[in-house]
């Protein structure tokens, strides 16, 4: 009796197991290597590229006023030193600020230009989902451990490719 339990059981379970075909993707990644992303990241890239420019000059400007702080430090009067490094203070607050205002800036130029590219991204994963007949497609970045043949980054870029 056990044993004809025992193969019921195996049988069930035969016939419920299948091969599941699995897959991981860092879809961001294959929007940006992308020809189109490549393209369309031309001007937000050299709106960063300014920014960055802007911020080094105001850097440069910060550090020059520190040294010039510095040097006159012994020549100056305690009050008109305080004042300086007041605002010397107040100048790196301002770097600060900017620096984290071109960061933030930044950052929602790329999240644009994604949401622009997602839907073209998202036909020709889905086409390739369709192709290999896969199951599931994870994040990369979510995967632990990924077989190099799983990884389909770079056949999702030649199909975007392809596609435009």
């Amino acid at each position: 009796m056990k044993k004809l339990i025992t193969v019921i059981f195996t049988l069930c379970f035969i016939g419920s197991v299948q091969a599941t075909e699995v897959a991981v993707v860092d879809f961001r990644a294959a929007l940006l290597q992308s020809n189109i992303g490549q393209e369309a990241a031309k001007e937000p890239k050299q709106k960063v590229a300014e920014m960055d420019a802007r911020l080094k000059k105001e850097q440069e400007k910060l550090e020059a006023s520190a040294k010039e702080l510095k040097r006159d430090e012994l020549t100056l009067s305690e009050e008109e030193f305080k004042k300086r490094r007041q605002q010397l203070a107040q100048q790196q607050n301002q770097v600060r600020g900017m620096a984290a205002t071109m960061q933030r800036q930044a950052k929602e130029l790329e999240q644009k230009l994604i949401q622009s590219l997602t839907p073209k991204g998202e036909a020709a994963l889905k086409s390739l989902i369709d192709e290999r007949k896969l199951d599931l497609v994870l994040n990369r970045q979510l995967s632990l451990y990924a077989n190099a043949d799983a990884d389909i980054t770079d056949e999702l870029v030649k199909r975007i490719n392809k596609d435009n």
